[in-house]
């Protein structure tokens, strides 16, 4: 058995795999307790990817519904387990650490997997595919198209505007670099 992958403090990455695969979707994907644990950890990010995709692939093996009670009601994630958002934060630590082809493929699969087909969904990752193969010209098209179907103050457009911002910067700068971000109620500051 390989040895357990370490942090860069030297501790391990994942202290109790079963307990995070047997974590309810919720759970694992919001809470700080589930994968962000793992991804959060300096060192972690590509172990964090793998548990993100391992659990995916248990929750499609089982092929049940995957919800989650909140105080306003019950909501279904995906009938089969199929979680398109699982997809997306997997290719989001691969396009941080520079996987941009896994990467690209995961949003183009939560792309396809998105039944709700809510376009601003849509045009949020397309915008995010052409900025990874560094295609202006589609980026400010897909911002013009996420513009139209939500509001001025839609994070995700802003996440947008911030990857416009800092075009020339890779994936994981553009995202989250203070002088990059564009988010709503944030200050950033001009390159």
């Amino acid at each position: 058995m390989p040895p357990e992958p370490l942090a860069d403090d030297g501790t391990p990455c994942i202290a109790d795999r079963d307990a995070l695969m047997a974590m309810d979707y919720w759970t694992f994907d919001q809470d700080p307790a589930g994968s962000q644990a793992v991804y959060g950890k300096p060192g972690c990010e590509l172990i964090g990817a793998d548990l993100i995709r391992d659990y995916h692939a248990a929750l499609r093996e089982k092929g049940e519904p995957v919800t989650h009670t909140f105080p306003q009601g019950t909501i279904t994630f995906g009938e089969t387990g199929e979680i398109t958002g699982l997809y997306w934060h997997e290719g989001q630590i691969r396009a941080f650490e520079g996987q941009t082809e896994n990467a690209k493929s995961l949003f183009r699969k939560f792309i396809d997997a998105d039944r709700n087909s809510i376009a601003s969904n849509r045009h949020y990752a397309l915008a995010t595919i052409a900025f990874l193969d560094s295609d202006k010209d589609a980026l400010l098209m897909k911002r013009a198209a996420l513009a139209a179907v939500v509001p001025e103050d839609n994070i995700n457009l802003g996440v947008v505007d911030g990857l416009i911002a800092c075009f020339d910067r890779p994936y994981k700068d553009a995202y989250g670099a203070v002088e990059c971000d564009r988010r709503p109620g944030r200050q950033s500051v001009t390159p």
